[in-house]
């Protein structure tokens, strides 16, 4: 064991990390995924959400300043979706090489350690957030990156970590012994990368306190996220645990007691829930090609991420020439006849004159497309009670909703009125219910002098697969969406009603 000064190391030297690592593993399956014309964005999802790295990242990106996206972003799915797929490619290119030190092979296995650790507590905190019958992606991503300050002091000071600290903890349980080397732990270094990040503070209360020794029952009402980390951080340390049978069965002990004094889990539940989680990790082992062969040479990777983005480089150079030749069109689609003056968004004369043309490509290159349409309910009330000038802002308060919720490549058109229309563009269908739900049923209210009221859309999905012999046909795809909001209409409203066609019915 090496002497050191710990006055020599802070928090904030090792949360200002630029060399956070991604496995090479993970890393080369998101770059066979990015060679794919049109990859399926939900294994994109799946695939981020398992690195802790990439992960953060994505999620900084998204929430910045760069793309205002409010509320906050506090998904990878939902990140995915924001940012579209071919940003996202570039993103995850991008990270990789740019945190790449050849230099550190050494500890890709103490890296592989960590992610099975991380990863563990995720799925812990993925199965108990599906027991309460919660929406699952927002813990495992708290569980997945609330040990990231582990990465950062590992990239920044390895033989220091490697030589005091674990040659004396291991994961997860590593905060008492880098306490008593540093005089802080991985907890407070965590902290501050959530903070510099950006993420929601829901997400720093749960790094905060997810390794807390005490652990007091949550009040009804309160944020779950920190109960269900501090639970998934109990349960990877009895799965990865390598104490004595005496010890392993105290862990046992402790774990189940907080679930069932915190969520109603039995034991016999919670027995099934280890078994779930051994499962789930060992299938994205597998995924990943861990311990098979030799393993991904860093190297490889490297090199498909640089090739990968000189064609995407290429293309992009492509679509620039393709732009200065059709500049003359492109200041006519953007001038004033294709908005509407109200809203702000592409008109009905944009659509009319778009459409057809999208849906023809579509049915080229044998792509999704997909509309969603929609109208204010009981507009008519609104204007009839509080006047035209309330009427007009609530048309700008769903412009304004439209254009926060669907991705950069996609198109908000006013149709008239408080008719609304959405052509989404190489899409699959569960990112379309994605932004369909979020849409129809997640608009927020809209503030009125000193007061706010509800406005509620009726929306109708139409999500069109082409198949072989399909013609171009706008009018029946408008036509759809807009029976399909009339569904949505009678079931209530405030919600979207779609639909999934294969070819032109």
């Amino acid at each position: 064991m090496q002497t050191i000064e710990t006055q020599k190391y802070t928090v904030d030297q090792f949360a200002s990390s630029s060399c956070l690592p991604t496995l090479p593993e993970v890393a080369s399956k998101l770059i066979e995924l990015a060679q794919q014309e049109d990859p399926d964005f939900r294994e994109v999802a799946r695939v981020i959400r398992t690195d802790p790295v990439v992960s953060g990242k994505v999620m900084k990106t998204v929430n910045s300043a760069l793309f205002g996206f409010r509320p906050k972003v506090e998904t990878i799915e939902d990140a995915v979706n924001k940012l579209g797929l071919n940003m996202i490619r570039t993103l995850l290119l991008s990270f990789h090489l740019a945190q790449h030190d050849s230099g550190q092979a050494d500890l890709e296995p103490i890296w592989q350690e960590h992610w099975r650790s991380s990863l563990t507590q995720a799925v812990f905190a993925e199965l108990i957030a599906i027991h309460l019958k919660l929406e699952p992606s927002s813990y495992f991503l708290a569980a997945m990156i609330q040990d990231i300050g582990i990465l950062a002091m590992l990239s920044e000071e390895p033989r220091l970590y490697v030589d005091n600290i674990l040659d004396r903890a291991k994961f997860p349980t590593v905060s008492a012994a880098e306490r008593s080397v540093l005089g802080f732990c991985h907890v407070d270094v965590s902290a501050q990368i959530i903070r510099d990040w950006g993420l929601a503070n829901r997400f720093e209360q749960a790094v905060l306190h997810h390794s807390d020794q005490v652990i007091s029952k949550a009040k009804q009402g309160d944020d779950p996220i920190v109960a269900i980390t501090q639970a998934a951080n109990l349960g990877a340390a009895v799965v990865l645990s390598r104490n004595t049978k005496d010890s392993l069965d105290s862990s046992l002990d402790q774990w189940t007691d907080c679930l069932k004094t915190q969520f109603d889990i039995q034991p016999d539940q919670a027995k099934e829930m280890i078994s779930e989680v051994n499962a789930l990790v060992n299938e994205y082992s597998v995924l990943f090609r861990f311990n098979i062969g030799e393993g991904v040479r860093t190297e490889r990777v490297i090199s498909k991420a640089k090739d990968m983005l000189q064609e995407i480089a290429l293309a992009n150079q492509m679509d620039l020439m393709s732009t200065k030749k059709t500049s003359k069109k492109n200041r006519i689609e953007n001038h004033d006849l294709y908005r509407d003056d109200l809203s702000g968004l592409h008109n009905r004369r944009f659509m009319n004159e778009h459409l057809s043309d999208l849906m023809a490509a579509a049915i080229n290159k044998k792509r999704a497309i997909a509309l969603l349409f929609m109208d204010i309910d009981k507009f008519k009330s609104i204007n009839d009670k509080l006047g035209h000038r309330v009427g007009d802002e609530a048309i700008v308060h769903v412009a304004d909703w439209l254009q926060k919720s669907i991705r950069t490549e996609d198109f908000a058109i006013r149709l008239g009125g408080d008719e609304f229309l959405v052509i989404l563009d190489s899409i699959t269908l569960p990112q379309f219910r994605v932004v369909a739900q979020r849409v129809a049923g997640e608009i927020p209210p809209m503030p009125v002098d000193s007061e706010t009221i509800e406005v509620r859309l009726s929306a109708g999905g139409t999500f069109y697969q082409p198949v072989r012999g399909d013609k171009s046909n706008p009018n029946w795809l408008i036509d759809q969406a807009d029976r399909l909001m009339y569904v949505a209409k009678r079931s209530g409203g405030g919600c979207v009603s779609i639909e999934q066609f294969n070819g032109i019915g």
